[in-house]
């Protein structure tokens, strides 16, 4: 699992709007923003590509938005490896 953080860039004036917008839009958690064209968000998804069709889908499907900017990206795994294969980690 992917954890990242991004800075959402959109036209002048149209932050509020988006922030809107993506209330609804699965794995991403607003954080804040400007109150005019930036918005920081958490992405939470499978892996770096869905992290990637994230950020097209956003920058091409919302016309507001200019373009969404990774500030960090982790590789959080789902759990640990004993607990994986099903074995007693102690």
């Amino acid at each position: 699992m992917i954890v990242a953080g991004v800075v959402i860039e959109t036209v002048p004036g149209a932050a509020p709007r988006v922030a809107a917008r993506l209330l609804h839009e699965p794995g991403v958690e607003l954080q804040g923003g400007d109150g005019d064209r930036r918005l920081a968000a958490v992405v939470t998804c499978a892996d770096g590509a869905a992290l990637d069709a994230l950020a097209e889908r956003l920058v091409h499907g919302l016309a507001e938005v200019v373009g969404v900017f990774p500030t960090y990206v982790a590789d959080e795994p789902d759990a640990a490896p004993a607990a994986r294969a099903g074995r007693d980690p102690r």
